[in-house]
């Protein structure tokens, strides 16, 4: 049973990045009455990979993995995503859903059913490009990744999803300097690699000055050092 929590409507989200917001007033309204809306803690599922697909969830606050299985029953973590950000969108009506998404933190999320998400990109233009453009990039990405993926070292995976959890669900410190808290196990699932691995890069990357530790917590001193780790991969990252 997900957990009750007091909605807050659509109008007084303070998360600007929603596509929600792209609708009109009238949808802005609309949307917000008929939504539903579910804080999730850690570690919860907000759906399952294999689960119908009833809709679209869109995250007004928090971090979330989208994860997929291997054949092996491996996990891997395929995007991170925070406020602002959509999800569930991979799958369509009358099919299961091909990944899964986990809170990584405690998660405000909104879910939109199909009948009323369709109904939005019928009658919001610009909703439904920035959703369009949303499916684009994304996919994008995916390829970008996959392609460069097969030519990176494992060294160079793990930089990446150093950066990349960065970029995403990173917080800064007082000195500017961004905070990773993921687990050296979730850092192996964005890199394709196993925690071990990850754990002597970082001590690698720790020792040239790169990153520093704080318990679990990474800190990413050396940004640009970090960047040039993976200069030949630019375009991508």
């Amino acid at each position: 049973m997900h957990p009750k929590t007091n909605k807050i409507s659509c109008e007084e989200c303070a998360t600007t990045s929603c596509f929600v917001k792209r609708t009109n007033p009238e949808w802005l309204g609309k949307i917000s009455k008929f939504k539903n809306q579910v804080v999730y803690p850690k570690g919860q599922y907000i759906f399952s990979e294999g689960s119908p697909v009833f809709g679209a969830y869109f995250i007004q606050s928090g971090d979330v993995k989208i994860v997929s299985s291997s054949f092996s029953g491996r996990q891997n973590i395929v995007r991170l995503a925070k406020a602002g950000h959509m999800m569930g969108h991979k799958g369509e009506a009358k099919e299961n859903y091909p990944i899964g998404a986990v809170a990584l933190n405690d998660a405000r999320v909104c879910f939109l059913n199909n009948e009323l998400l369709y109904d939005a990109f019928l009658n919001n233009t610009h909703f439904t490009i920035e959703i369009m453009m949303f499916y684009s990039k994304e996919l994008r990405k995916s390829e970008m990744r996959n392609k460069f993926f097969a030519q990176m070292t494992t060294d160079e995976k793990v930089a990446y999803a150093i950066l990349y959890a960065g970029e995403i669900v990173g917080q800064k410190n007082s000195k500017g300097q961004i905070m990773i808290t993921l687990s050296r196990q979730e850092l192996a699932q964005i890199a394709g690699t196993n925690a071990e691995q990850v754990s002597r890069t970082i001590s690698q990357m720790k020792n040239e000055g790169l990153l520093s530790l704080d318990g679990r917590c990474i800190c990413i001193e050396n940004l640009t050092g970090v960047y040039d780790l993976l200069s030949e991969y630019e375009q991508f990252i």
